[in-house]
Order: structure tokens, then C-alpha cells, then sequence
């Protein structure tokens, strides 16, 4: 794939849409621990259940601990697993990005991303009591070592910590250059500000200079690296992780590159500040230009909330590839995992929803009602460089969670050429220079999409995710009751990955005296079964 303006463009010139997820697991690296905290495994069927699914890309997670664990190594082993897991995928036909990924930064301050000889953190240690991702924010140790990798601090040998990091980037884009499935490399996963400007408050934490400063200088440096280790492969880059969670203005620094793409993350369940973050990348990937891709979203088990930000960016024609509550792989393939996704069924019908897997054109405007089953898709035959591509197909995948006994289907401009019930509808349009539209009914009925009837673990404590206990009526009345300030806190973006607990430092009313009344009382509410 190419990146033309905002869009990503397959070799044949049409425009592609991605749904998908997050994966972590390497052929040969069995039991790696997955998003969430859910151990799964390696299995042969993955791919091939995710593609029959209606899925057509991954982001593929990897650390650099495992590139580069000692000094002047490269783990070729565990490069070799990667390059095997994406062949597997490409053999279904599923489109990969591959993602430099790091939390907190590394597993030995926080929890994963850089090795231990990449860490600099001046002898500062880690506060093991700090969750996720309150280490960003409080944690001395995690904030030095990002202080230290802008400054592009020595480490053993040598080399700056920055520039070894781009020589691991070049190493992995040499290897991936002429592989046709991998269409991107994100070069950093929420990059973090450090000690400066740290802090979840929307009215603190929006400092644009530091985009220039911090960003600017090493996007440019990985962008020279790449562009000779992989002039063909599009960069990816993101803004800073805050910006994705709280609605702070996106000006992310562009590697300079030929092919550039702006990777960014929408954690929303208030849908203002959700609008309010894609609107900015949607700005900010125009502008550029850069391909736009939303690559995470969604560690939710409400498929009607799922279903709902789907069709936020389904509204903008935003690709996307969610990171899920638990592992993706339980999702697609239960077999693969050693406990079952929540409130599966629903969910996998929420993520596999229709959309325009390729237009032979420029996309208009989509709509999609998950409980009714209906679909709109509307295209323009001139492509995004002016070109009209009307003798070429469109495509619209039509999953079966989604469309379990088919659908009917109308056009107007164009032709269906796909057999009826086709899990690849396949449309061609009548004439050049004209807009053509789809509209497909579901055949038969499918219940409403619903929230899970029981929450992870045994029950709801202070330790529950916030986002979770805000979703029922019965925890909200007990934090509202005695947390009458939390409504306004500029934190609640946070709110889909952060423990209430973590919540303390936010909220004055919130004293130890009061977290353990609340923890009392939620408690004490019967598990919805």
C-alpha cells in the first residue's frame, strides 16, 4: 500500500479501509502475555478465523527488549518469529503494520518496551505502587528515562539511546522493505513528554513546543534512517500519549517523509472528548497530508459503546485497528485462549461490522445501525489524485457475526458483480464521473447489542477499572455519593484505563477513610450474572 493525501491506496489505485486489532502473539513465542493481562497462545488458525470474520489488518506488537536485549545484539530468533507470524497473516490476505510498542517504558520501571541497558534513569527507582498509567505522571524513574532518551543519553556502549533506537528501526525496516504485507512501521507507541508538562490535566498538559522539541528532531532522524532502509514502507508516527486521551490539540511532527501516516489512539467513553480527538487527528492528517489510521481503541466489553465509536469514525472514514478488553485473539479464536472474552458474541459483532475494504473511488459517507443491520455506503468514482477509477471493483466486506444468513442488496449507479450472500459484495460502477450507492439489508433478526451482565473478576472494588464502574447506575450512584467532584475532573478521558484507586491523587475528596467506605460498598453489590 501507498499513502495519497489521507487516504492508504492499494497497488491497484483504489482506497483501502482497515478493521481490525492489536495482536501480540509470535509463531514459537506461545503464552506471551497478551493486551489486558489475558495469557493466550500461538495458533494456526488465527488468521484464517480473523479474515472469515471480516477483518483485513493487524498492528503487530513488538518491544524492543526482545529486538535488542544486550548491548551490540539483535535477537535474529525472535526477528525470524515475526517474519513468520507475518507471513501467516499475509497468506489470508490481512494487511500489517508493525508497532514499536512501550508502556511506561520499559518492564523494569513500568510495564514493557525497552530493555534494561536502554533504560536510563540516573539510579532513580520505580514506584512499585503507581498503576498504570499513573507512572507517566508520578513516577520519577519513567520520567527520566524519557528525559534522558530526548537528550539522547549515552548508554553502555556508546551509542545515544535515541540513535540506537533508530538503528533498530532501520535494522527492522531493512528486513521488511519488500514484503508486500507489512504496509507500515509505527515508530514509537505514545511517545511520553518525560518530566516536562506530565500531567493529566487537559489546561496543564497541552504544551505544543514540546512537540517541536521533543518530537520534531527524532521523527526527522528516524524518517533519514528509514527512508534508506525502507523508502517504499509508510512511517507512522504518533502523538504525544496524552493528547489521544485527554483531547489536547494534535500538531504531531511529520518524519519528512514520501510515505507518512499518522497513527493515533481514541480511548472514549465520553463522546465529546472521543469527537474532539479524532476531529484533531482528522486536522492534523490533512494538513500534512499523512494516511490516517486510528490504531487503538475500543477495552470495552459494551458492544452497544463499541458499535457507537465505530461508527464515530466510520462517520470521518477513519481506518482503525481497536486494541480490545482481553486479548483479540480470544475473540476471533476462543481455542486460542485460557479464559473465555466477555460478553463475546456480542462484541465480535460489534468489531465486525461492514465497511469498504477497498473504492475504486473516494469514500463520501458511510452509516451503519448494528441492531437493525443496515447499511449506506457512498462513494465518488474519481480518486483522491484526481484519477476517476470506475472500471476498477469496490469492495464492502459484509462479516457473518454481522450478517449471519446473508442480506439483500441494492445499487444505484453501478452493478453488483459478487454471488448474492458474498462475504466480499463486489460493485462496479456505471459510468465515469459518478457517485455511485449501496444499500444492504440484514436477512433476518439479531438481538440488540448489550453491555456484559457481569464484570471481570469477582466483583467490583476501588480497583475496577473507573470506565467500567461509571457504566453501572448502582457503582456510579456510590462514587457519585462520595466523589461529587469527580464529574469535572479533567481525568475522566483516562477513565477506560485507569483504576478508580488511581483516581486518588486527582479527586481532595477522595482520602484513604473514604476509598475504603467506597471500596466497602462496591463490594457489597451482587455480581450481575
Amino acid at each position: 500500500m501507498t499513502q495519497q493525501d489521507r487516504w492508504l491506496i492499494d497497488p491497484q489505485g483504489r482506497v483501502v479501509m482497515l478493521h481490525g486489532a492489536n495482536m501480540i502473539e509470535l509463531i514459537g513465542n506461545a503464552h506471551h502475555l497478551g493486551s489486558g493481562g489475558h495469557s493466550t497462545q500461538w495458533s494456526d488458525d488465527t488468521p484464517r478465523l480473523m479474515r472469515e470474520a471480516g477483518f483485513n489488518g493487524i498492528r503487530l506488537i513488538m518491544f524492543m527488549s526482545r529486538i535488542t536485549p544486550q548491548p551490540g545484539h539483535v535477537d535474529e530468533a525472535y526477528l525470524d518469529a515475526v517474519t513468520r507470524t507475518v507471513a501467516a497473516y499475509s497468506r489470508q490476505g490481512i494487511h500489517v503494520l508493525i508497532d514499536l510498542h512501550q508502556d511506561e517504558y520499559s518492564d523494569t520501571i513500568g510495564e514493557r518496551g525497552m530493555p534494561a541497558w536502554m533504560t536510563l534513569t540516573d539510579g532513580l527507582k520505580s514506584d512499585p505502587k503507581l498503576d498504570f498509567p499513573n507512572r507517566y505522571f508520578k513516577d520519577a524513574a519513567v520520567q527520566r528515562a524519557f528525559d534522558n532518551f530526548w537528550a539522547n543519553k549515552p548508554t553502555v556502549d556508546g551509542r545515544g539511546v535515541q540513535d540506537v533506537y533508530i538503528d533498530m528501526l532501520a535494522a527492522l525496516g531493512r528486513r521488511f522493505a519488500k514484503n508486500p504485507a507489512v504496509f507500515g512501521i509505527d515508530l514509537m507507541n505514545e511517545p511520553s513528554t518525560g518530566s516536562k508538562c506530565a500531567q493529566p490535566d487537559p489546561k496543564i498538559a497541552d504544551c505544543p513546543e514540546l512537540e517541536q522539541q521533543l518530537l520534531a528532531p527524532f521523527y526527522a532522524k528516524a524518517g533519514v534512517a528509514m527512508r534508506k532502509a525502507a523508502p517504499n514502507t509508510i512511517l507512522f508516527v504518533e502523538p504525544f500519549m496524552l493528547q489521544g486521551a485527554l483531547g489536547i490539540p494534535i500538531n504531531t511532527p511529520m518524519p519528512g517523509a514520501k510515505q507518512q501516516g499518522l497513527s493515533y489512539h481514541n480511548y472514549g467513553p465520553f463522546r465529546p472528548i472521543r469527537e474532539k480527538v479524532s476531529e484533531a487527528a482528522l486536522a492534523r492528517a490533512v494538513a500534512a497530508p499523512a494516511a490516517i489510521l486510528n490504531t487503538e481503541w475500543g477495552f470495552s466489553n459494551d458492544a452497544a459503546d463499541l458499535a457507537s465509536q465505530a461508527q464515530d469514525f466510520d462517520n470521518r472514514m477513519i481506518p482503525w485497528l481497536a486494541w480490545t478488553r482481553g486479548t483479540f485473539e480470544a475473540l476471533v479464536n476462543p481455542k486460542a485462549a485460557t479464559k473465555p472474552a466477555p460478553n463475546r458474541d456480542a462484541v465480535l459483532r460489534a468489531y465486525a461490522r461492514p465497511y469498504a475494504a477497498a473504492t475504486a473511488g473516494t469514500p463520501i459517507a458511510l452509516t451503519f445501525d448494528a441492531d437493525k443491520g443496515s447499511l449506506d455506503y457512498r462513494w465518488s468514482t474519481k480518486g483522491p489524485d484526481g484519477r476517476d477509477r470506475y472500471r476498477l471493483t469496490t469492495e464492502i466486506a459484509m462479516p457473518a457475526p454481522s450478517y449471519p444468513q446473508g442480506y439483500t442488496v441494492t445499487v444505484e449507479g453501478g452493478r453488483v458483480l459478487s454471488p448474492p450472500n458474498a462475504r466480499l459484495l463486489k460493485v462496479a460502477a456505471s459510468k465515469a464521473g459518478s457517485t455511485v450507492t449501496v444499500r444492504a439489508a440484514r436477512t433476518g433478526d439479531l438481538p440488540p447489542l448489550t453491555g456484559p451482565k457481569v464484570v471481570e473478576g469477582p466483583g467490583y472494588s476501588i480497583d475496577s477499572m473507573l470506565g467500567d464502574l461509571l457504566k453501572d447506575p448502582r457503582a456510579q450512584a456510590i462514587i457519585v455519593k462520595y466523589l461529587p467532584t469527580l464529574g469535572a475532573a479533567d481525568q475522566l478521558g483516562l477513565a477506560p484505563q485507569i483504576r478508580l484507586r488511581a483516581m486518588q491523587p486527582y479527586v481532595p475528596e477522595m482520602n484513604d477513610a473514604v476509598a475504603a467506605k467506597i471500596d466497602a460498598e462496591l463490594k457489597a453489590l451482587p455480581v450481575q450474572k
